[in-house]
C-alpha cells in the first residue's frame, strides 16, 4: 500500500485513479481492445445542501479511456484524472448509455470499479472503531472491482455475476491484477503494452508444463513404410472402399507397386512432385501411395477446380507428371511434360513388376505439397515431410483410441489435409478406409443408407457440412460408431448438442491445425453434459511432440484469457512454403527468450488465428487476427479474392467478408465500388471469379456502393460496412412472380434459406447467395415436401424454381389433391400384357422334385432377408440372390450386413448363399442372355418378393422395377424348363370397388377389385395381373398378399424407417395421436416369412392366393394406453387436430414424421367413412395350409408391444421413457 501510495503522489494522482488505471489496462489485455469502458461511483452529493439528505444519489457513470500499447503508464494516469474531474464537474448533467450486454461478448459487458478509503478511525462514548467490509450494490455490471484503503493494506475484491463466470476465471483475472499492479509500481515509465500481468507460476505452467509433449515415436521409416508392414500382416482384409469397389491391403499393394515402377522409369524419385487429379475413387489411394513408393511427392488438386487454377498449381509446382482420368482432362487442355491416365493407361501400368520397391527416400524428404489460399490472389503450396506426417499419424492415434482395423470414413475432398485424420490412420493399422463420393456426402440420405450398410467407427468431417446433413431426417444414421473428429472451423455447442442426442454413446473431439503444421495439433475431446463457458468449443491442448504458444505483439505470452495470436512449434512445422522463402521466413519465425524455454530460438509457425487459453489449460479460437477466413472447412484469404475481382474492368474498389447469419450459416459478400456505369451485373462478377476459383470462393452475395466507408484515419472501416439487403439482388432475370401453388412453396423455401424477401420464379439460386450446403438443405426438404427423388446435380444444372417446379410437376401432384394429368390417363389393365412368348406350352415341368436351387429377388430387403433366413432353415437348396452390386464378393458382403443387421447370420450359410449380380429394372434382370439362359437352366423355383418401395412416387417411378421386373422374372421360369413362382404382393392391391362388401377372399378377382390411386400400389396391381396372366397360360404360380409387416416377434429387430415406426416415434414426439376408430393389424416378419416358406413347399399351394395378415389385431385405444404405461405422456386428439397440430410443428427435421408431411397434406381425414362397413379379409387358404404346422401369428398384444418398444429403446430410435420396460 505505501509504494502504491507513493507512486501515486508521484504523478499527483489518488490511490483510487492509480487502481483504476491498472484495472482499465487490465481489461484492455483482456479484451483485446484499445478503446476501454468502465462504470465508476460517483457520490451525487455535489452540493451542501445534498450532503445530509437521506436515501441513495450515488450513480455509476462511464469512464472511457483509449489505451494504445505506446501510451505510457504515467501519460494515462495523467489523462485519466483530467478525464475523472470532468466527469465529477458535470455529473449532475450526465446520463451514461445501457451497455450492451452478451452472454459471450467479451467486450460490450458493463464493468464497473469502486474504491473505498476505510483507514480513518472513528471515536464515539470512547470507543474506537474503523469499518471492516461494507457492500452496496445499486447498479448492474458483470463484473466489479472493489478496492478498499485500509490504514496499512488496500484490498481487492472481486464481484461478478456467476452466470457470466467460473470462478476459475475470476481468480486468474485477480492473480494478473495483482502481477500487474506489481509491474507498475516496479516501472511506472513502462508503455501499457509493456506492463506485465502474467506471474512466474502461470508463465512457467503455460510454457513448459502444457508444452511437455515429448514422446519418442519411431522415425526410422517412411510412411508407405508403414502401409507396407501392414500388408504383410493383413494381407486379405479389405483396405479401401469407394461406393461398390474394393480392395484389400494385398491388392491395393499390388496395384501400388505397378504404377510406383511405372513412375520410377518416368523419372520419379525422391523430392519429385507428381500431380494428382481424379476425381474421388480408388485411384486415389492407388495413386498417392505409389508416388510415395517411388520415393516422390505427391500434389492432389481437385477436378473442381478451373482450368487455369489447375495450370497455374502444375507450373509454380513445377510438376512435370499428372495423374488424371481421361474423362477429365484431354491433353491438349494443359502443358505438362507427361500426362498419365489411371483408367486408359492402366494396362500398360500392370506390365510392372507387383514387388515392392527400393530407394534411398528418407523421413526428411518431402511427402506431398497442398495449396491453400494466398493473400496476393495466388494460392501457396505447403510442403510436408515424411517425418511430419509421421510424427501426427502417431499422436492422432493416441488420441482417436480407437481398436486396431477400425473403419474409417473420409468425406473431403483429397486436395485438403482433412482426410489425412482417415486416410493414414486407416492404412497404417489394418482398418478399412472408406472413400465417399461428393455426391453422396452432400445427399444425406444417400449418406445414411451407406452407413446403414457399412459400419463407419470413425468419420471426420467439417462441422458445417454436418451441420448441414443433421438437418434431414435421418440424422441419426450419419453419425459414427465410435468417434467422431470435428475440423476445419470452430465448432457450435448447439451442433455438439445435436450429435449427442442423436448418438450418446460416439466420442467427438474438435481439431484444429493449419496445414502448415501437418492435419492437426490440438485436440479437445468433448465429454458428456459439459457444461461450456465459452462460445465455440475449444480446440484444446497440444498432441505429442507440439509446442503451442498464445503471444501478444511483442511475441511475448499472454495471461490466461487474454487474447492473443496462435503459434506452433514443434514436430509437425512443415518445410515451408513451396519455391517461396521469403513467404517461408515471414510465416516460420524464430522466437528467441521464451523463458522456461532452452537458450535455443525456438521456430514456430505464425497461424494468423486469435486465441485465448481457457482456466483449465485448454485453447478458445477466438477469431482471425487478418482477414483470412474459413468457410465449409475452406481456408480463404479474403485479399486473394478481393485481389483478382478488382482486376474485372467494371470494379474500382471492393471489400470481401463473411457474413454470419442468425441460424449460423456463414457466406462471403463482395462490396463493391463500381467504375462503370451501369454498374456489372451480380451474374457477371460471379462468372468472372468462377473462371478463377471454386465456388466455395465465390462471393454469394455483392452489395455496390459509391464509396467504401473509411475509419478517422483514412483506412477502410470493415465494421462500417452494410449488412446486404434482404430483397432480391439485381439480377440479369427479369422478375416474375411465383404462379402456381407448386412455385410459391418453392419461392417460401427458398426465401426462408436464402434469408432474402423476394425471389422470382427464373432467379438462380447461386445469384441470390445459395451455394453448395444451401442447395443440400434445398434437396432435403424438396424430397420431404414434395417427394421427388431429384439428384444433386440436376438441382446444380437448372437452379430456378420454373425448372424445379416443372421436375416436380412430372413426378408429383401440382396441388394438394389434384395428380398430374400424365399419371392420372394411366389405364392399368392396359399395362398389364404380357409378352406371348412367355407361355410354359411344350416346356418340361417336374412338380414333384425337391428343389435343389431356388432363384430370390429382393433379399437385401426386410422381409427378403427373412424369406432368404427361413429358405436356408427349411430347405437344403442353394439359393441364388438377385443383387445390385460391382462384384460377387461385395454383393456377398451386401447380403452378409444385412442379415447380421436383423441378427440373422449364421456362417454356415456362405457356402450357400450364391450372389447374382443384377437388376431388377434392366431387361434380362441386367445379365446378359448367356447368364440368363445359364440362371433359367439351373434353378428349380422363383421366389420373386423384389420391389422398389416407395409410397409417394409416381407408377412411372415404379414401373421399371415392379412391372418390368415381374415381366423377366415370369420369363425366366418359363425358359428351359418350367419353374414356379412365388409372388410376393400386397393386400393394398384387392381392395374391394363394392363399398357394401365387407369379407375379402383369397380367391377374389384382381379385376374386381378397386384401380388403386398410389403410384406402388398400382404397380404391385400390374405385376400380380402379369402373375395371374401367366397362371392362365400354365405357369405354375402363388401369390402371397401381406399386409402390414412389422419386427420379429422374438427379437423385435425391425426396419425403423417402416411407416408404422415412424408414426410411433412420430406420436411420441408430439406427445398426440389420432382418435381413430381402427385397429393395428400388425404381422411379424418371421410369422410371415415363416409361412410363405411352409406354404410354398406344399404342392396344394400352386394356383391359390394367400392373405397374411393378424387374425388378432389390436385397437388403436389399446396401444395409446400401453404407451402411456411406459411413461411417455400422449392423448387422444381428432384427426383434424392432430394434423394441424403436426403440419405446424413437427417442421423440424427432428420429428420422425417430417420426411411424411406431405402424405398428411389433405384436408380430409383418412379415417374409414361412417356410413362403410370396416373391410376384413379372409385367409383361410393361409390357415388351412398351416393348419398342420406350429406357425401361429402371434397377437398384438402387450407381451409382443414390450419386445418390440424394448428393441427400438435399446437400438436409440426411441428415447428411454421415464418408466423403463422390464423384461425377462
Amino acid at each position: 500500500a505505501a509504494k502504491i501510495k507513493s507512486i501515486a503522489g508521484l504523478y499527483n494522482a489518488s490511490i483510487s485513479e492509480f487502481l483504476l488505471a491498472c484495472w482499465l489496462i487490465l481489461i484492455g489485455k483482456i479484451t483485446g481492445q484499445s478503446d476501454i469502458v468502465t462504470n465508476t461511483v460517483y457520490s451525487g452529493r455535489n452540493y451542501e445542501e445534498l450532503h445530509e439528505v437521506l436515501g441513495l444519489l450515488a450513480k455509476f457513470l462511464p469512464v472511457r479511456c483509449s489505451l494504445p500499447n505506446k501510451l505510457k503508464f504515467s501519460e494515462l494516469l495523467s489523462q485519466l484524472g483530467e478525464t475523472l474531474r470532468e466527469i465529477d464537474q458535470w455529473q449532475d448533467y450526465f446520463v451514461g448509455e445501457e451497455s450492451r450486454d452478451s452472454d459471450y461478448d467479451t467486450v460490450n459487458f458493463p464493468i464497473s470499479f469502486e474504491f473505498e478509503d476505510w483507514s480513518d478511525q472513528y471515536c464515539s462514548s470512547d470507543v474506537l472503531f474503523s469499518v471492516d467490509q461494507q457492500y452496496v450494490c445499486f447498479d448492474r455490471f458483470k463484473v466489479k472491482l472493489t478496492c478498499m484503503q485500509k490504514k496499512e493494506s488496500i484490498t481487492a475484491e472481486f464481484h461478478y455475476d456467476t452466470a457470466r463466470f467460473d470462478k476459475d476465471v475470476i481468480q486468474c483475472f485477480a492473480e494478473q491484477f495483482q502481477t500487474l499492479v506489481e509491474s507498475v509500481v516496479n516501472n511506472p515509465e513502462a508503455a501499457v503494452g509493456e506492463l506485465n500481468s502474467m506471474s512466474d507460476r502461470t508463465r512457467h505452467y503455460l510454457l513448459v508444463e502444457l508444452n511437455n509433449t515429448e514422446t519418442n515415436y519411431p522415425q526410422d521409416q517412411c510412411i508407405h513404410h508403414r502401409f507396407e508392414e501392414q500388408v504383410k500382416r493383413t494381407p486379405d482384409k479389405i483396405a479401401v472402399v469407394f461406393e461398390n469397389q474394393q480392395l484389400t491391403y494385398a491388392e491395393l499393394n499390388k496395384r501400388a507397386n505397378q504404377l510406383a515402377h511405372y513412375l520410377q522409369q518416368q523419372g520419379v524419385s525422391p523430392e519429385v512432385l507428381v500431380g494428382i487429379y481424379v476425381e474421388r475413387s480408388l485411384d486415389n489411394i492407388i495413386a498417392l501411395i505409389a508416388i510415395l513408393k517411388a520415393g516422390g511427392a505427391y500434389l492432389p488438386i481437385d477436378p473442381a477446380l478451373p482450368k487455369e487454377s489447375l495450370a497455374f498449381r502444375l507450373e509454380d509446382a513445377k510438376v512435370s507428371i499428372l495423374l488424371t482420368q481421361k474423362e477429365l482432362l484431354n491433353r491438349d487442355d494443359i502443358e505438362i511434360k507427361n500426362l498419365v491416365y489411371l483408367d486408359v493407361d492402366w494396362e500398360t501400368i500392370t506390365q510392372e513388376s507387383n514387388t515392392n520397391l527400393t530407394n534411398n527416400v528418407t523421413v526428411k524428404n518431402l511427402a506431398y505439397v497442398l495449396y491453400t489460399s494466398g493473400s496476393t490472389g495466388q494460392p501457396k503450396g505447403v510442403a510436408i515431410e515424411h517425418q511430419q506426417i509421421l510424427n501426427y499419424l502417431y499422436a492422432i492415434l493416441d488420441k482417436l483410441e480407437l481398436p486396431k482395423g477400425a473403419s474409417f470414413a473420409t468425406v473431403s475432398t483429397f486436395a485438403a489435409d482433412l482426410g489425412n485424420t482417415a486416410i493414414f490412420p486407416a492404412l497404417c493399422t489394418g482398418g478399412c478406409l472408406h472413400i465417399i463420393s461428393q455426391d453422396r456426402a452432400s445427399d444425406p440420405e444417400a449418406l445414411a443408407e451407406y452407413f446403414q450398410q457399412h459400419s463407419i467407427d470413425c468419420l471426420k468431417i467439417v462441422p458445417s457440412h454436418l451441420a448441414t446433413l443433421l438437418t434431414s431426417s435421418v440424422s441419426s444414421s450419419l453419425l459414427p460408431r465410435q468417434c467422431l473428429v470435428l475440423g476445419g472451423e470452430a465448432v457450435s455447442w448447439d451442433l455438439i448438442e445435436k450429435v449427442q442426442k442423436s448418438a450418446p454413446n460416439c466420442r467427438i473431439v474438435n481439431h484444429y491445425g493449419p496445414t502448415e503444421t501437418t492435419v492437426g495439433v490440438l485436440t479437445y475431446p468433448i465429454k458428456s453434459q459439459q457444461i461450456y463457458n465459452s462460445k465455440t468449443v475449444p480446440i484444446g491442448c497440444a498432441i505429442a511432440n507440439t509446442q503451442v504458444y498464445i503471444l501478444d505483439e511483442q511475441l511475448q505470452p499472454v495471461p490466461i484469457g487474454v487474447p492473443g495470436e496462435l503459434y506452433i512449434g514443434g514436430a509437425g512445422l512443415a518445410r515451408g512454403y513451396l519455391n517461396q522463402p521469403e513467404l517461408t521466413a515471414e510465416k516460420f519465425i524464430s522466437i528467441e527468450h521464451l523463458e522456461g524455454q532452452d537458450v535455443h530460438p525456438t521456430r514456430v509457425y505464425k497461424t494468423g488465428d486469435k486465441a485465448r487459453y481457457l482456466p483449465d489449460g485448454s485453447i478458445e479460437f477466438l477469431q482471425r487476427v487478418d482477414y483470412q477466413v474459413k468457410i465449409r472447412g475452406f481456408r480463404i484469404e479474403l485479399g486473394e479474392i478481393e485481389a483478382v475481382l478488382s482486376q474485372h474492368p467494371g470494379v474500382r474498389q471492393v471489400i470481401v467478408s463473411l457474413s454470419e447469419d442468425e441460424s449460423g450459416n456463414k457466406r462471403l459478400v463482395g462490396y463493391v465500388v463500381p467504375n462503370l456505369k451501369p454498374a456489372p451485373s451480380v451474374n457477371n462478377l460471379r462468372q468472372f471469379l468462377l473462371k478463377k476459383f471454386p465456388e466455395y470462393m465465390v462471393p454469394s452475395a455483392f452489395v455496390f456502393l459509391k464509396s467504401l466507408p473509411l475509419t478517422p484515419n483514412g483506412k477502410i472501416n470493415r465494421h462500417a460496412l452494410p449488412a446486404p439487403e434482404q430483397t432480391r439482388p439485381e439480377l440479369e432475370a427479369i422478375y416474375i412472380a411465383p404462379r402456381t401453388p407448386v412455385e410459391k412453396q418453392l419461392a417460401e423455401i427458398w426465401i426462408k434459406l436464402l434469408a432474402i424477401e423476394k425471389v422470382g420464379i427464373h432467379d438462380n439460386f447461386f445469384e441470390l447467395g445459395g451455394h453448395s450446403l444451401l442447395i443440400t438443405q434445398l434437396l432435403a426438404q424438396l424430397r420431404d415436401i414434395f417427394k421427388v427423388n431429384l439428384s444433386l446435380r440436376s438441382l446444380f444444372e437448372q437452379p430456378t424454381i420454373a425448372n424445379i417446379a416443372n421436375k416436380i410437376a412430372i413426378i408429383q401432384q401440382a396441388e394438394p389433391g389434384t395428380k398430374v394429368d400424365q399419371e392420372e390417363s394411366i389405364n392399368l389393365k392396359d399395362e398389364a400384357v404380357l409378352d406371348p412368348t412367355i407361355c410354359p406350352d411344350g416346356i418340361p415341368y417336374a412338380p414333384n422334385i425337391t428343389p435343389v436351387t431356388i432363384f430370390l429377388t429382393g433379399a437385401t430387403g426386410f422381409l427378403g432377408s427373412f424369406l432368404l433366413y427361413e429358405l436356408l432353415q427349411q430347405t437344403q437348396a442353394d439359393i441364388y440372390c438377385l443383387v445390385r452390386a460391382e462384384t460377387i464378393e461385395l454383393g456377398k458382403k451386401k447380403i452378409q450386413g444385412i442379415l447380421e443387421s436383423y441378427l440373422l447370420w449364421n456362417d454356415t450359410f456362405n457356402s450357400r448363399i450364391i450372389p447374382v449380380i443384377g437388376d431388377l429394372s434392366q431387361p434380362l434382370l441386367g445379365l446378359s442372355q448367356e447368364q440368363f439362359q445359364a440362371i433359367a437352366s439351373q434353378v428349380d423355383v422363383i421366389y420373386h418378393n423384389g420391389a422398389f418401395v416407395n409410397f409417394t412416387y409416381p407408377y412411372s417411378a415404379l414401373k421399371a422395377a415392379n412391372v418390368s421386373g415381374t415381366h423377366e422374372v415370369l420369363r425366366l421360369a418359363s425358359q428351359i424348363k418350367v419353374k414356379p413362382v412365388h409372388f410376393i404382393s400386397t393386400i393394398s392391391v384387392i381392395i374391394p370397388n363394392n363399398p357394401d362388401i365387407t369379407i375379402v377372399r383369397e380367391q377374389d378377382n384382381l379385376d374386381d377389385a378397386k384401380l388403386p390411386s398410389s403410384g406402388y400400389t398400382q404397380s404391385k396391381w400390374v405385376a400380380e395381373k402379369l402373375v395371374t396372366i401367366a397362371r392362365e397360360r400354365g405357369l405354375p404360380v402363388s401369390i402371397y398378399r401381406p399386409g402390414r409387416i412389422s419386427g420379429h416377434s422374438q427379437t423385435g429387430a425391425c426396419n425403423p424407417s417402416d411407416h408404422t415406426y415412424r408414426m410411433i416415434k412420430g406420436c411420441i414426439q408430439l406427445r398426440s395421436i389420432p382418435n381413430q376408430d381402427i385397429e393395428l393389424n400388425l404381422s411379424p416378419v418371421d410369422y410371415v416369412s415363416k409361412a410363405i416358406v411352409s406354404l410354398s413347399n406344399q404342392k396344394e399351394s400352386i394356383g391359390k392366393a394367400f392373405h397374411l395378415i393378424n387374425p388378432q389385431p389390436l385397437p388403436l385405444k389399446e396401444m395409446v394406453n400401453y404407451i402411456r404405461s411406459l411413461g411417455y405422456p400422449i392423448e387422444l386428439l381428432s384427426y383434424e387436430q392432430w394434423r394441424s397440430q403436426l403440419i405446424n410443428t413437427a417442421d423440424s427435421s427432428d420429428n420422425a414424421l417430417y420426411p411424411l408431411l406431405s402424405t398428411f397434406a389433405e384436408e380430409t381425414s383418412n379415417t374409414q367413412s361412417k356410413n362403410s362397413p370396416l373391410q376384413q379379409f379372409d385367409c383361410q387358404n393361409t390357415l388351412t395350409g398351416l393348419s398342420e404346422s406350429s406357425i401361429i401369428c402371434p397377437p398384438v398384444d402387450s407381451q409382443l408391444l414390450t419386445i418390440y418398444f424394448s428393441y427400438l429403446i435399446q437400438t436409440g430410435f426411441l428415447n428411454s421413457p421415464p418408466l423403463q420396460l422390464q423384461t425377462n
